[in-house]
């Protein structure tokens, strides 16, 4: 005896007409997994919070509304065939797919942001030297802010041809303008993505630290890599609908390669906030940093300080009842981990921060004289 087909009571059956299901389960599976990553990520970092915090957190937030309005052009049709849609229904759907992919590029944006700012607070703070790094990483942020205003920008800009040039070659030209918009987004993604891989490398190579910590430095940030796929992977997918007359339907496998680019990007920039890869840091950045330079600067003794580079300068004399001979024995540039050796898996900053704490150190030797009169 045959079971009934129970197909009418799921949430979204996946059928030859209607492929929202694909769309319903990766949107809301990305959107728990991200609001969990970042549970995590706060917990961690409680009360030393910074700005890659603060912009990974409103990241998070724009994808809740990037889930949102996809929700309700779903519940209005999406993915459905437009034969069986409505004009009313098709009209709402435009409106929220639409909003969907304005929050997309904002969170997109902000997480890559994020990581930007969080370079900043490892390998950028107090120290003159790594003057090219902060404004390579400055230029990054501008560099993203300018992707996102463009992006918003070649979004908005209208599709539909207007009343009077329906035939079809105008609309087919509309069409592709759409997809070479898509194109130059997807390449600004991927250059970005690509800088927020390659920056830290360029950073630490010139340091001299166990391979390995450079390693786990750079797989870190490396996480960044999928982003890359998917945003070539969403490229492909505009392409298959941009110039089709299915678009409901068509549109879905954009759609959910947006939400697995989306919650990766977010994923990603939060893996190198994890205390097991910033305990990288409290070994492998112990030493005297300078990213101008490829000299070395000493490595990490067993208690956290750093052996000395020294400069030598020009002794000078100070007229008094007696001569004094200061002499600047060693002007050097590292980085301190003054925290007692059994709390060092717990912090990686003094005084309780996790915050990279960069610092210039200057010795003098001063030796006094009696003047014979």
């Amino acid at each position: 005896m045959s079971l009934p087909s129970e197909a009418g009571h799921r949430f979204a059956p996946i059928t030859a007409d209607d492929s929202s299901g694909n769309l319903w389960i990766s949107a809301i599976l990305c959107l728990i997994y991200s609001s969990l990553v970042l549970l995590v990520r706060l917990h961690i970092k409680w009360k030393l919070y910074g700005a890659d915090d603060v912009t990974i957190t409103i990241a998070t937030v724009l994808q809740l509304g990037e889930v949102a309005t996809l929700f309700v052009a779903m519940k209005n049709g999406l993915g459905k065939s437009t034969h069986l849609l409505e004009e009313s229904q098709m009209a709402a759907i435009g409106k929220a797919t639409f909003a969907a992919q304005l929050f997309l590029i904002l969170s997109l944006a902000m997480a890559k942001s994020s990581v930007a700012a969080l370079m900043l607070r490892l390998f950028t703070r107090d120290i003159s030297v790594t003057k090219k790094a902060r404004i390579l990483c400055w230029a990054t942020v501008a560099l993203t802010a300018i992707w996102a205003i463009g992006s918003v920008v070649a979004i908005s800009l209208p599709c539909t041809p207007p009343p009077g040039v329906l035939e079809r070659e105008s609309a087919l030209r509309q069409c592709n303008n759409l997809l070479s918009r898509w194109r130059v987004i997807a390449a600004f993604d991927m250059l970005i993505e690509l800088l927020l891989v390659v920056l830290p490398v360029v950073f630490i190579w010139p340091i001299h630290m166990k391979p390995y910590i450079k390693m786990q430095v750079g797989l870190a940030f490396g996480f960044r890599i999928p982003i890359i796929g998917f945003a070539a992977l969403n490229l492909h997918y505009v392409s298959a609908y941009a110039s089709g007359v299915n678009v409901s339907n068509t549109i879905i496998p954009a759609l959910v390669c947006q939400q697995y680019e989306l919650f990766w990007s977010l994923l990603s920039a939060t893996i190198p906030t994890l205390k097991s890869f910033m305990r990288s840091f409290n070994s492998g950045f112990g030493m005297e940093i300078d990213l101008d330079t490829p000299y070395s600067y000493g490595s990490k003794s067993h208690h956290g300080s750093a052996n000395e580079h020294s400069q030598s300068a020009s002794a000078r004399s100070i007229k008094g009842t007696g001569a004094v001979d200061v002499r600047d024995r060693s002007i050097d540039t590292r980085y301190h981990n003054d925290r007692p050796h059994e709390e060092r898996d717990s912090s990686i900053a003094s005084g309780g921060s996790q915050e990279m704490i960069i610092r210039r150190g200057v010795e003098y030797t001063v030796t006094y004289e009696e003047r014979v009169r």
